[in-house]
């Protein structure tokens, strides 16, 4: 009676699919893992920032006018032609007017809910206004200052308060959400430039300096509205991979 192969036994084969579908699994797994991996970097980054804003903001209401803050900014302003302070007087507008970026976040939401993707353009909207409240209420909290005519250069005698930058803040997560869209959704927005991710951080790093050249903002102002920014962004990117984890909103196939 001949032998039968020990490969051809019917209780062997269950297990060769189970070889098969090994790898399938291991990538699965790998993939969920690196998906929260992502989501609690996020969440870290974001309390980190948050952590050296608290006692940076302590500091600002405590000095309102500090000699080495002064000091730096007339290290800014050395040079004043009326050209270069015209010059940067537009970037600032352009790269990081809260005005301006919270109209802007209008006709971008409606841009991309007409590509049917709803809960990026709801979100859109959602952090840039959301962050303005919470900054404007934080302005208050803190009631630092305006930087003064006696003491540097300024482009205008503003009554609002200085801490943190409403520029800066608006610019990092403005610009920032930005580019976390064209790396996101890679395949969605094949249609939109590289260009997208380049200049939206050129326009977030002139934000800060261009501030403090104006006379519009003392250091620690522009330090803690990166730091806001980046808090508030990070825990927005964090809420947007949840929700669309979930579904919420989702992309309706045609």
């Amino acid at each position: 009676m001949d032998s039968q192969p020990w490969h051809e036994y019917e209780g062997n084969r269950p297990e060769e699919g189970s070889k098969k579908r090994l790898p399938e699994m291991v990538c699965l797994h790998l993939q969920r893992h690196r998906l929260v991996s992502h989501e609690h970097l996020l969440l870290l980054a974001s309390a980190v920032q948050f952590a050296l804003f608290v006692p940076l903001a302590w500091w600002a209401r405590k000095h309102p006018h500090s000699p080495l803050e002064l000091g730096v900014t007339h290290l800014v302003q050395q040079k004043h032609a009326t050209w270069l302070r015209s010059t940067i007087t537009a970037l600032s507008t352009i790269t990081g007017s809260a005005v301006l970026l919270n109209l802007l976040v209008v006709p971008m939401a409606a841009v991309l809910w007409r590509r049917r993707q709803r809960l990026e353009a709801m979100m859109t909207m959602g952090i840039s206004w959301s962050c303005a409240l919470a900054r404007t209420a934080m302005k208050g909290v803190v009631d630092r200052p305006r930087p003064q005519p006696l003491l540097v250069r300024i482009s205008h005698n503003k009554k609002t308060k200085s801490f943190p930058s409403g520029h800066v803040s608006s610019s990092v997560v403005f610009w920032g959400w930005l580019v976390a869209l064209r790396i996101l959704l890679r395949k969605e927005m094949l249609g939109w430039p590289r260009a997208m991710v380049g200049i939206p951080a050129l326009f977030v790093t002139v934000a800060g300096p261009s501030r403090v050249y104006l006379g519009d903002h003392w250091t620690t102002d522009v330090l803690a509205g990166y730091l806001f920014g980046g808090g508030w962004l990070g825990l927005s990117l964090w809420l947007y991979l949840e929700l669309r984890k979930r579904n919420v909103l989702a992309r309706e196939e045609s």
